[in-house]
């Protein structure tokens, strides 16, 4: 049985990198259905796609990519943004992870790397960990994080769920360790989510980080 196929947008302003992305990703579950070289033009074909992951380089000639991210995220907000660049900086990814992205790659990522990480996102899963959560936002001053308000009480399991997510830990990790159903996680993860409003598990690990919420350790799990 062939897994679903996940529709993919490519923003960048070179376009041999875009076809060698897209060169990479044939053959697997991610099937490239658009291009873009600018921000307005990846705002304008993702309205007509609908992707749901958008690989978004982060400096284009055409305009800054982080704003992009954050316009694509308030536009469509289930649509999953993996950050692929050629800065290792704190500061972009601090932006990035505080705009909504999933993930944030460099372009020297091999093909077997970019497949197992954007199949990790399509999870649902977090590329960074804890540490670099941690690292990124205090590079940052709070007030550009802007980070929701509470909507809902978190009952004592989700406080426990929670910080396993912002630990980095996947929903069968989870479900590991708390020994319950991976489906349960799932459930607990959505309430979460619904109750932080946040658009992702991302978005709900730097929640919790901001709000002072220690992520899971090994020590702190017993």
């Amino acid at each position: 049985m062939k897994p679903e196929k996940v529709t993919v947008l490519l923003v960048d302003d070179h376009a041999i990198w875009r076809g060698g992305v897209e060169s990479m990703l044939e053959g697997t579950e991610f099937e490239v259905v658009g291009q873009a070289g600018s921000g307005k033009e990846a705002m304008e074909t993702a309205d007509k796609v609908l992707p749901e992951l958008v690989l978004l380089d982060i400096r284009m000639a055409g305009g800054d990519g982080l704003d992009t991210l954050m316009a694509l995220k308030q536009r469509h907000p289930l649509t999953m943004v993996v950050m692929l660049t050629t800065y290792d900086n704190p500061t972009y990814m601090a932006r990035a992870v505080a705009g909504g992205a999933a993930g944030y790659l460099l372009k020297g990522v091999d093909r077997e790397e970019l497949l197992g990480s954007l199949r990790r996102v399509a999870a649902g899963e977090m590329l960074l960990s804890a540490q670099d959560l941690s690292r990124s936002l205090r590079s940052i001053a709070v007030e550009t994080v802007n980070s929701p308000d509470l909507i809902h009480p978190l009952s004592e399991r989700e406080q426990e769920v929670l910080r396993m997510v912002a630990a980095g830990l996947s929903n069968r990790d989870i479900a590991s360790l708390l020994f319950i159903a991976e489906s349960t996680v799932k459930t607990h993860v959505e309430h979460i989510i619904a109750k932080l409003g946040v658009s992702d598990r991302v978005q709900a690990a730097v929640w919790a980080i901001r709000n002072g919420i220690e992520p899971a350790t090994e020590e702190n799990r017993r």
